[in-house]
């Protein structure tokens, strides 16, 4: 490369070969992804169902346990409240590491092995634990608006509700 070409106007556009080269990789990524089972939206609900099940369980004996250690202690009804608030953000935290531990390390939660569906990458891989946390946080953004981003999964060509197409994922059936 010399100072000529970078002076040449055509010299910043793509060539006919890197971009025929382009969408050939992301027809390959889209037939990868066409020979995956997508997963509907009743199985998925059913499978976040049992996840919240399971995270209420924790909670519940996380939460028993906080006031078990909490019963022998004198606190009026101000120390309680002071109490409960770094109780609440432990719970918190035990279910927001619960999704994005477990859908970070394998694409897979209890309730979606019980459904026989997992997460995976646009590109047809495993989702990290960076991509895991982005689809977190989109359950927020889906949630926001009545959990109209939940049910988009029906309207959509590619069964993703806003937090997959968010985080760049989509959950197939295995």
């Amino acid at each position: 490369m010399s100072n000529k070409d970078i002076g040449n106007p055509d010299f910043f556009e793509d060539s006919p070969e890197e971009i025929s080269q382009t969408n050939m990789r992301t027809d390959n990524i889209e037939e990868e992804l066409l020979s995956f089972d997508l997963a509907g939206l009743n199985s998925r609900a059913l499978a976040f169902f049992i996840d919240l099940v399971v995270v209420a369980v924790i909670s519940l004996v996380a939460f028993g346990a906080a006031i078990y250690f909490l019963q022998d202690t004198n606190l009026d009804s101000f120390g309680l409240k002071r109490v409960f608030m770094p109780i609440y953000m432990l719970l918190f935290f035990l279910a927001s590491s619960y999704f994005v531990v477990l859908n970070g390390y394998g694409g897979i939660t209890i309730g979606k092995m019980v459904m026989g569906i997992r997460i995976i990458s646009d590109e047809g891989g495993s989702i990290g634990f960076w991509q895991s946390f982005v689809r977190w946080i989109g359950y927020y953004i889906s949630a926001a608006f009545l959990f109209i981003g939940f049910v988009w999964s029906i309207f959509d060509a590619s069964s993703q509700s806003w937090h997959d197409k968010i985080a760049g994922t989509y959950v197939v059936k295995e």
